[in-house]
């Protein structure tokens, strides 16, 4: 079949690469380490949804893009390649303590690495046999970035190498210091500047921040929500995450973000939502883009109270699940008032339920069916 060739398009190019492949192919018996090989793209594959999509298995790579005005937050590239990794550390490291296989490859998984290219420019997508492939120069340079010495200047291993192009277009060049800017020398193509995040810093990170979670068995101030939204856990994240987005289906007055990182949301971000004169000071406590977030309202007499939304993938959708527990507060006072602050807030969220609810089902259609929002 002929490709059908479309317009340029802006895209953001994510290559994530095993290395050692092929050493650990070589040397190895091919039914094991096929086997295992099988398992880890077979852990990364589904992890890729909407807005990105895969364009091509390359033996060793998975090549993935997303088109820019689908993108919906700056930071979604930045977190994305963070994620894709600690699935892969989390994959390679159930197979090292659940073999008892004592083979040439069983007992090499630990030498098998994921390294990460994060690319931005012009591309055109070519449709082949029903296959979105991308080609272009700067297609060409993402796959060129593989060939880099982060290695060699770093002794890094399990990266993520994001280009200048890329975090301009995240508008994220300011959360990097001057120092950790490299370039390399590519040919035909010249320098390309760009940054190096160390991947197992942050699966380390991830493996010991201690985990905050609303369950559906815990002391909860209402019953479950459960909303079914036609999108994929990473935008039905978005939807309850972004502050505009938020603001919507919150119905609040407005919602000032402060304390990210250089413009990153993370944990110790606050957003201040205001109803009325009234403040509600939520507070990052637990980020997983994609999976779920954990947030704290901080109110009057220190009291606390923990709101957990959770992303589950269903069919070609997501089940948003919302759940607040009941306050709680280390003071005397604040524990004499808890059950009235608890009796207040049923009093305000329980009228409004059907409302917002209504909100998040109307950004999630809106969403799927005109592709995502422009980055806030």
């Amino acid at each position: 079949m002929t490709a059908q060739h479309s317009e340029v398009q802006k895209a953001f190019f994510v290559i994530a690469d095993l290395s050692g492949y092929t050493k650990f192919m070589a040397g190895t018996p091919l039914e094991h380490s096929k086997g295992i090989l099988d398992a880890l793209f077979g852990a990364l594959l589904p992890a890729i949804r909407a807005p990105l999509q895969v364009s091509g298995l390359q033996g060793d790579a998975v090549f993935a893009y997303a088109i820019e005005n689908e993108v919906m937050t700056k930071q979604f590239i930045l977190d994305f390649a963070e994620h894709l990794y600690c699935i892969f550390a989390r994959e390679k490291e159930k197979m090292i303590l659940n073999t008892g296989c004592t083979c040439d490859a069983c007992s090499k998984i630990g030498d098998l690495e994921l390294k990460l290219v994060v690319h931005h420019g012009e591309c055109i997508l070519q449709d082949t046999q029903g296959r979105h492939e991308l080609a272009g120069p700067d297609v060409i340079t993402a796959f060129r970035l593989l060939k880099n010495s982060v290695t060699k200047r770093t002794g890094l291993t399990a990266y993520t190498l994001l280009s200048c192009d890329a975090l301009r277009a995240m508008d994220l060049v300011d959360f990097f210091d001057e120092s950790e800017f490299h370039s390399e020398e590519i040919e035909h193509i010249g320098p390309v500047e760009y940054v190096v995040r160390d991947m197992r810093a942050a699966w380390q990170r991830r493996r010991s921040s201690e985990r905050s979670f609303v369950g559906a068995t815990d002391d909860l101030l209402l019953d479950e929500w459960i909303i079914p939204l036609p999108v994929s856990p990473e935008i039905a994240f978005t939807i309850c995450t972004r502050p505009d987005l938020r603001t919507e289906w919150l119905g609040a007055d407005r919602m000032d973000l402060l304390n990210t990182n250089k413009g990153k949301i993370e944990p110790g971000t606050l957003y201040h939502c205001y109803h009325g004169d009234a403040l509600f000071p939520y507070e990052v406590v637990d980020w997983n883009p994609g999976e779920y977030v954990t947030g704290r309202y901080n109110l009057a007499m220190g009291l606390q109270m923990y709101e957990t939304i959770e992303m589950e993938e269903i069919g070609g959708g997501t089940l948003v699940k919302l759940r607040y527990a009941k306050t709680r507060s280390p003071k005397l006072l604040g524990k004499l008032m808890a059950g009235m602050v608890n009796r207040k807030i049923r009093g305000f969220i329980i009228p409004d339920k059907e409302n917002r609810v209504s909100k998040i089902k109307a950004l999630g259609e809106r969403l799927a069916g005109a592709g995502a929002a422009a980055p806030a």
